[in-house]
């Protein structure tokens, strides 16, 4: 209230002291254009300007407040049109989640041309087609879309491996995904798929290299991610084979390589030392020293039964120095029924068949097992004890 009576006030006094100038001084104004010519006191311009100054604002309001309905109505229309459209998006991609793809395609097909979210509606549009086996209408969506929007690269190979895994073609989503990896390493639903890809068909090599990059980006536990490595190593070691010549010299260091960039998760983990040992052993061939060397060392660090046992079965050039080396070893593992075992075996090499038999009925007698029943058989054969190897080759059986 005190505002407004401020207001009031202020207004008497500026118009109180308008009149007083005016009758003080009028003032004087001259208009001419050609021969016409208007006079006036200025303070008559004055009013006559604030007059049509607010006659104009006045009919421009007029004017807008005509056009309201008209906006009103044209903006009703466009979020009528909005929620059409997004309602059909979600019945499309209802349909594409029930399997209903040809109710998909329809409903994506009728929005591809008008939709305002095509990145939404092309790809699913897409997966319906390629569901249904439509492959080149589906590439020549995704191929609009990338064209379109060049940001979408990923998202159209993502959507070409998952089509074409859904179809069964492992190739083609090998290629996509392959294609992925190299825009984005680190692309961890691609990097998934391209894991079981891989693995399903058997690309070792490829599977190992792509989990050195999963590693390093954390994408899987430390635990999921050992279990991978060693499958891939396991299997990587076990596709070696044997080859003559410099193919096996080649294959040999390729093996070695192999070996020398594996983590410790391999390196470390009893059955990948056992299955590399095999690898290497297969391929070395007749030889087998580089093999006999990485066991001899490898024991030093690990005890592994397995890996004694295959010491035996390695084509030895000097058995009688191998069999002292392995003697020594009973000093760290006298309780161990494989190395009793593989001491049984070497002596018999030597044809110490008092001392073969010795070892073999002391592993018998630490584990028994098949193979040690069946080796003290043989060795009661070669020394003509017929009974006793019948009887230890029916315990052989039993196992």
């Amino acid at each position: 209230m005190r505002f407004l009576t401020l207001i009031v006030l202020l207004v008497l006094l500026v118009g109180a002291g308008l009149g007083s100038l005016i009758n003080v001084d009028p003032g004087y104004v001259l208009l001419a254009w050609g021969d016409t010519s208007i006079e006036m006191s200025i303070w008559v311009l004055l009013i006559g300007i604030v007059l049509v100054f607010v006659t104009m604002s006045l009919s421009l309001r007029f004017i807008i407040a005509l056009n309201l309905p008209f906006r009103v109505l044209g903006s009703w229309q466009q979020t009528s049109r909005i929620k059409r459209m997004q309602l059909q998006t979600r019945q499309g991609l209802l349909a594409l989640a029930d399997g209903q793809n040809v109710r998909a395609e329809k409903k994506f097909l009728e929005l591809a041309t008008t939709t305002s979210q095509p990145i939404v509606v092309l790809p699913a549009l897409a997966t319906a087609m390629g569901r249904q086996g439509k492959i080149a209408e589906a590439r020549q969506v995704l191929k609009k879309l990338v064209t379109e929007f060049p940001g979408t690269q990923q998202l159209v190979h993502l959507k070409l491996a998952e089509i074409s895994l859904f179809q069964g073609d492992d190739d083609a989503a090998l290629n996509a995904l392959q294609s992925l990896h190299q825009l984005n390493p680190r692309h961890a639903e691609a990097n998934q798929l391209l894991l079981d890809l891989l693995q399903r068909q058997q690309m070792w090599p490829e599977l190992i290299n792509l989990l050195l990059v999963v590693g390093s980006h954390n994408q899987l536990s430390q635990e999921q991610l050992a279990q991978q490595q060693q499958l891939a190593y396991g299997r990587a070691f076990s596709a070696t084979r044997r080859q003559d010549g410099s193919a096996a010299k080649s294959s040999l260091d390729q093996l070695h390589s192999l070996w020398s960039k594996a983590p410790k998760s391999i390196t470390s983990h009893g059955p990948s030392i056992i299955t590399y040992t095999k690898a290497m052993a297969r391929v070395e061939g007749d030889t087998a020293k580089t093999t006999q060397v990485f066991i001899e060392q490898t024991l030093k660090l690990q005890w592994l039964d397995e890996l004694v046992l295959e010491y035996a079965h390695l084509p030895l050039t000097d058995v009688q120095k191998s069999l002292t080396k392995a003697e020594a070893w009973q000093a760290n593992a006298k309780d161990s029924a494989a190395l009793q075992l593989t001491l049984g075996r070497l002596c018999r090499r030597l044809e110490l068949w008092g001392k073969a038999q010795d070892y073999l009925q002391a592993s018998i007698t630490l584990q028994a097992s098949k193979e040690a029943h069946a080796e003290m058989a043989r060795l009661q054969h070669k020394m003509g004890h017929v009974d006793a190897a019948i009887e230890h080759y029916r315990l052989a059986s039993v196992f």
